[in-house]
């Protein structure tokens, strides 16, 4: 189920999904700047994926400089 959210006046709308059992990934989109994805391993658990893709979208936008 996608969860949606604003940062820094940026709309980030996030998607967990389990690809297999216990590997978990994130997938979100940022405005208009595209859509972004984890590139490394799966995570181990939802938590800790929602973690990881909060983590890099804040940093992303935070480089975005707005």
């Amino acid at each position: 189920m996608p969860e949606s959210f604003f940062y820094q006046g940026h709309y980030v709308n996030l998607e967990l999904t389990q690809r297999t059992f216990g590997q978990w990934n994130w997938v979100y989109t940022l405005d208009t700047h595209g859509r972004f994805e984890n590139q490394g391993n799966a995570f181990s658990s939802r938590e800790l994926a929602m973690a990881d893709a909060l983590e890099n979208a804040k940093a992303r936008i935070e480089r975005l400089g707005h």
